[in-house]
């Protein structure tokens, strides 16, 4: 089912990434906690840390503020800080709280288009991973993006840590991989249109025969950047290319380039040395299968969880 999506009332007008205590395991549990409209105070309540001075109740309010920004709550009462309750539920029903995240956050308009910014930004680089240092992000975000405000290591760190716990990045101790976990693949590929007559759903994740080009396009411009270059033959990132490749030999979904096919989508080679003109692969077709009940298809905050 795909209903409207509808922007929040009276939102913040904070950056996204300015919500620097923001966590995604936080996010997740204080919005699935949200069962029609609901005190605010029930919420600290629940969610609340203690500490020596009392319950500190200042991270659970700036979730439920961010969740306002990204348009996943509002206001019955229209005072953000006494009720909320969830909107655009029924837009997209069933899609995994992660994906669905990075679809609100990839939804945002005006300077709050600097959260998507980030990993096309990234992407643009060219190269699987990027060097994680902060001045070397803020060189590449200050020459590949035009935001009227300061890209501090507070608003890089909130956009790495809340990234990665969504599954778009992987963080370790020098550098960043940009390559999306499969289960972020997986539930946008079945989230994508793959015909002209289709609109974003999540009712069937299994998909015969689709339009390659139609579904990473729309993935492209709604949930998180796939491509290395537009112009011309769109070419998939190498980032993405290597996941693709995973999924493909766990056979949970198969590519194909039949000879009278056109808008072809050009995928290069595991082997970057090797990535010549006539090395990258034409793919034009597209179908999903189910995908294996394995740690390699789960979020990191599911993975996390079970290996508790």
């Amino acid at each position: 089912m795909s209903t409207k999506f509808t922007p929040a009332s009276s939102k913040p007008d904070k950056l996204l990434t300015g919500f620097i205590s923001v966590r995604a395991p936080e996010l997740k549990h204080i919005y699935n906690a949200i069962q029609g409209p609901t005190s605010v105070s029930e919420l600290t309540k629940k969610f609340g840390k203690p500490t020596s001075g009392g319950v500190e109740t200042d991270h659970v309010e700036e979730t439920v503020r961010f969740m306002n920004a990204v348009d996943l709550v509002e206001s019955p009462s229209g005072d953000i800080r006494d009720t909320v309750e969830r909107i655009n539920e029924r837009h997209l029903v069933g899609l995994p709280f992660e994906a669905r995240l990075l679809y609100h956050c990839n939804q945002q308009g005006g300077r709050q288009t600097h959260f998507a910014a980030v990993y096309r930004a990234l992407l643009n680089e060219g190269t699987r991973t990027v060097n994680g240092d902060r001045d070397n992000l803020r060189t590449i975000l200050k020459r590949e993006t035009d935001y009227d405000f300061s890209w501090t290591d507070e608003k890089i760190d909130m956009w790495v840590t809340l990234s990665e716990q969504l599954g778009l990045i992987i963080e370790s101790e020098d550098d960043i991989t940009l390559s999306p976990c499969r289960a972020l693949i997986h539930d946008a590929l079945a989230l994508a249109p793959m015909s002209s007559d289709e609109k974003p759903n999540y009712d069937d994740a299994i998909t015969k025969n689709g339009e390659f080009r139609r579904a990473l396009d729309w993935i492209n411009d709604n949930l998180f950047s796939v491509y290395e270059e537009r112009s011309g033959t769109p070419r998939v990132h190498p980032a993405i290319a290597d996941v693709l490749r995973n999924m493909e030999d766990d056979g949970v979904i198969s590519l194909s380039s039949p000879g009278d096919s056109q808008n072809a989508v050009k995928i290069p080679p595991e082997d970057l040395n090797e990535d010549v003109r006539g090395n990258r692969r034409d793919v034009t077709r597209i179908s999903i299968h189910s995908h294996p009940d394995e740690t390699a298809y789960q979020y990191p905050l599911t993975q996390h969880l079970t290996q508790q």
